[in-house]
């Protein structure tokens, strides 16, 4: 499987990975997450999503990484809500710069969220959960001062509340370019923002 990339980022010697998320909201206006865990330190929630294969359109890959990653029985997509790139020199084994994540907004009916893939394919992503949340428990969770959680992207209790409150917007936001880096093994993951 190789993954579509976009242009190289200005100064950087390898391209961006192109990567979809996707924004699925409940009736009761809760948001489902995935916990991602990766060898290199990186322990977090996010909006489930990944790469986009080679050959494959945004939509399409959505619907396989939705599926695989939390079972979605239907998969509508809707409209792109934001765009955020995030530099992270070395990503994907050293093939990516980092990667260009293009959210859609994925409303649904709640569905106990299980991955289709197996243990072994869960592992290898580094998937280790998958719950619903509200935006409260968002935004306890990312403003723990003992512990926050990491959630991406930052600032996604607001993000979720201004969909839910106005609806997607006209025009896609964009949330910018985020520079990432990764600690080393004798580093305790700090959380990012």
């Amino acid at each position: 499987m190789s993954d579509a990339t976009t242009s190289t980022d200005a100064g950087a010697d390898l391209p961006l990975r192109d990567a979809v998320r996707g924004l699925m909201i409940d009736p009761a206006d809760r948001v489902l997450l995935v916990n991602l865990r990766f060898a290199d330190g990186f322990d977090g929630w996010m909006l489930p999503g990944g790469g986009v294969e080679e050959g494959e359109d945004h939509r399409a890959a959505l619907i396989r990484e939705l599926t695989e990653e939390t079972g979605a029985p239907e998969v509508f997509v809707g409209p792109v809500l934001w765009h955020q790139t995030s530099l992270r020199p070395g990503m994907g084994g050293g093939r990516w710069s980092g990667q260009r994540n293009t959210t859609y907004l994925v409303p649904c009916h709640e569905f106990d969220a299980a991955p289709t893939m197996s243990a072994e394919e869960q592992a290898g992503e580094g998937l280790v959960d998958v719950r619903w949340w509200s935006v409260e428990e968002i935004e306890a969770a990312a403003s723990n001062v003992d512990r926050p959680d990491v959630i991406r992207p930052d600032g996604l209790a607001e993000l979720v509340a201004l969909v839910l409150e106005h609806g997607a917007p006209m025009e896609a936001l964009d949330l910018g370019i985020v520079h990432r880096t990764r600690p080393t093994n004798d580093e305790v993951t700090p959380p990012l923002g």
